[in-house]
């Protein structure tokens, strides 16, 4: 004796439908997280094609409203949003340390395949050691008169117009940051001047975006 089973066919019209609705709720949801603000994806794509640029890579924007940046890949791949508004303020990923040359460092966690990179020999008791820059690795202003302030994670920065430097700091998916501790995920910035403001990621020079304030 047969028996007849019935099987359910679900429209590939349907998954089609489901799929763009749940797209759609995740832009939604982002778009969200800051009230009248614009959202620009910093990177993107996933391990085998990472993308190095911003989407969109102009905004434009009225005085007293927000950007919004965020890392969407889908890997930890790191990127900064950052706002070189001096020339002399201008910096790198990694730079050189004079450090006394009988300073010892130890790797974390202990045992791990790790150490400094030191720049040459030592020259008047003092070593050159390579490190990640602090000022890019974290959020930083740097105000008109030279003045350093360090932020706190996913910061949300006042844009006056007269800074000479404005970082966000490493970007990273939101739990893709593990191998750099302190990352953030998201930066925002309220401009408060009218003006052009162009920015690029340190990471990947050649990825740059720009703001224009009316």
């Amino acid at each position: 004796m047969n028996t007849r089973k019935n099987f359910n066919f679900v429209p590939i019209s349907a998954i089609v439908t489901a799929i763009i609705l749940v797209s759609t709720s995740t832009i939604t949801n982002v778009n969200a997280a800051v009230s009248g603000a614009n959202v620009v994806k910093v990177g993107g794509g996933n391990a085998t094609a990472p993308l190095t640029s911003f989407t969109p890579q102009q905004v434009e924007i009225k005085v007293g409203q927000s950007v919004m940046w965020y890392n969407p890949t889908l890997v930890g791949e790191p990127h900064t949003v950052s706002f070189v508004l001096d020339n002399k303020s201008n910096t790198n990923f990694a730079i050189p340390f004079a450090v006394p040359s009988s300073t010892k460092f130890m790797v974390l966690p202990p045992g791990s395949n790790g150490q400094p990179t030191v720049g040459g020999p030592p020259m008047n008791g003092m070593n050159t050691i390579i490190g990640i820059n602090g000022r890019v690795y974290n959020p930083v202003s740097i105000d008109s008169s030279g003045n350093v302030k360090v932020m706190s994670q996913n910061a949300n920065y006042n844009m006056t117009g007269s800074e000479k430097y404005v970082n966000s700091g490493l970007l990273l998916p939101k739990g893709k940051g593990q191998e750099f501790p302190g990352s953030s995920n998201t930066f925002t910035v309220t401009f408060q001047k009218a003006g052009t403001y162009n920015y690029l990621c340190i990471v990947h020079p050649w990825m740059v975006g720009k703001v224009i304030v009316k």
